[in-house]
């Protein structure tokens, strides 16, 4: 079956290259790869392929590409501009993750890719009225120019860490213009099309899911957009038809997550409707569609990184769950997980604290056995979040609680992994978390999710006290950055356990976790869930 399947694969990828004509335009994209670097010399070896058929190709990239994997942690990004440059991509639009490192360091990968990052709605309070990096690029393909417009996710001001956008005093002096997105791309569109532009593609980064400021949202308040390349919510879509304002059809499409598609945009030199299609990245790469020169840059950034990481930190034999891989699902975002309680015991017990606390979006990947290395590790925990101690009043853990479970049954980052803690979750009742205009918790302004919660003290748990202080263990994008619009306004931050470094991250206190307190191997308590959580 599976020989058939495979066949059915590379028949299709056969005739879809037949099926472009000479002087076809055609650009090939990808969003959300999150460090996937198996498919750039493949991305690049079909763009050779096309281009020998008479095609004019580009490549494009929705966002999201240079961390949440071992290989951007490892070399803050520049790994994947490498990559990106040897490819040659002719547009790029920034993703939320693309702020994991903060603004400057942002606009430091920006100065050495190639080609211009873009986004048309970030913007800084300095310049209200225009964008804070460049809107659009244009291009010219024989007689043919193609406008490439970016825009970026709004959620990014609380998903990533909200004090990168924020001045000392706590003031937002960024923003993404949330209330005004739609106005704001057109505004891009009808100045890309007064530039000569032929075609429009819009590079978004927002997402198809319920809401206000997707993808699908957006196509209906423009015009003058003819596709729109979508990234954010790791859908596969090979081509959903929508309508502008003027009942154009505009097609959509996104490729996953993590390569396993490349996307296919085809404009046809004869006229004709534009199309989308999707290829699996894996098939292409199994039938040897490969650029040698890309491939020979990923080889050389491979052996670079094994030099660094490949030590053995602890053997185990159950497996440490976080993501479901065949179905996309990071179910550390929906329900307790042994691995979860692993990391949140590591908070807990390393500092010292009453509490640990991991959000289930910092955990990236699952840990088996039976050996776990130093890049395990690092592809698990892979934004290097700096962990912190501070003492909060129990009403605080309380409302931090209902905003961490405020986004499911929807796979939330926010979610939360614990330890010293149990509590129940009544998913009957409907989320009550009110937030301000920057997603950051407000109140609770009906019944609550969260009940009985109960916090571990002498060996037994107690009612949590709602005007007590605790010390809670976890990362300073939960704890001091508001990340995940969780608030702590009555923190006080406590010093780092004697003995280690002020500055400690997620990563080193998991590693001094294992080999310091369970001595290399991880136990039996760690091969299911224990309870945590009681839905």
């Amino acid at each position: 079956m599976k020989k058939i399947l495979s066949f059915l694969v590379l028949t299709s990828y056969f005739l879809t290259l037949s099926a472009q004509q000479p002087g076809d335009l055609v650009f090939l994209y990808e969003n959300d790869v999150h460090c996937a670097l198996h498919g750039y010399p493949v991305i690049a070896g079909l763009r050779d392929s096309l281009q020998r058929q008479g095609c004019s190709v580009g490549i494009l990239s929705e966002g999201d590409f240079s961390f949440g994997g071992l290989m951007g942690t490892a070399s803050k990004g520049l790994y994947i501009i490498r990559l990106m440059n040897a490819v040659g991509y002719d547009a790029a639009c920034v993703g939320n993750h693309e702020f994991d490192m903060g603004i400057p360091h942002l606009m430091k990968m920006d100065s050495l890719l190639r080609t211009p990052l873009l986004s048309c709605n970030f913007r800084s309070s300095n310049s209200p009225n225009s964008p804070f990096m460049l809107p659009y690029v244009m291009r010219r393909y024989g007689a043919r120019k193609v406008a490439f417009v970016g825009v970026t996710t709004p959620s990014t001001i609380y998903s990533a860490s909200p004090v990168y956008f924020q001045d000392d005093s706590g003031r937002y002096i960024y923003n993404f213009n949330a209330n005004g997105l739609a106005a704001n791309v057109q505004q891009w569109v009808d100045a890309a099309r007064a530039a000569g532009a032929d075609y429009v593609v819009l590079l978004s980064h927002l997402g198809d899911e319920e809401g206000e400021q997707t993808s699908t949202a957006l196509i209906p308040q423009l015009e003058g957009v003819d596709v729109v390349l979508d990234g954010h919510d790791h859908h596969v879509i090979r081509q959903r038809m929508l309508r502008d304002r003027r009942g154009n059809s505009v097609p959509l499409s996104s490729t996953g997550t993590q390569f396993q598609y490349i996307g296919m945009l085809t404009i046809p030199q004869q006229g004709g409707e534009i199309s989308t299609r999707l290829l699996l990245t894996d098939s292409l790469l199994n039938k040897g569609c490969v650029n040698q020169a890309v491939r020979d840059t990923l080889e050389a950034i491979n052996r670079e990184n094994d030099l660094r990481g490949n030590r053995t930190v602890a053997t185990c034999d159950y497996f440490l769950e976080a993501y479901d891989r065949p179905r996309d699902l990071r179910v550390v975002r929906l329900r307790e997980t042994n691995l979860g309680n692993l990391v949140a015991d590591a908070f807990r017990e390393v500092l010292n604290a009453d509490i640990g606390w991991v959000n289930g979006g910092a955990i990236r990947d699952n840990l088996e056995g039976p050996v776990i290395t130093h890049n395990d590790l690092l592809t698990m925990l892979p934004f290097l979040n700096k962990a912190r101690i501070v003492e909060v009043s129990g009403q605080e853990i309380l409302d931090a609680l209902e905003t961490a479970v405020k986004g499911w049954p929807l796979a939330d980052g926010g979610f939360p992994q614990v330890s010293g803690l149990k509590f129940k979750f009544d998913t009957t009742v409907a989320s009550s978390v009110v937030l301000d205009s920057n997603g950051m918790f407000l109140k609770v302004a009906g019944e609550r999710r969260v009940k009985d919660v109960r916090v571990l003290k002498n060996g037994e748990y107690e009612p949590l006290d709602l005007s007590a202080r605790y010390k809670v263990g976890s990362s300073d994008y939960i704890l001091l950055f508001g990340g995940d619009g969780i608030r702590f306004i009555s923190r006080d931050i406590q010093p780092m356990p004697e003995g280690f470094p002020s500055v400690m991250t997620d990563l080193d206190l998991v590693e001094h976790y294992i080999i310091n307190h369970l001595d290399g191997v991880i136990p039996s308590r760690y091969s299911h869930p224990d309870g945590r959580m009681e839905y």
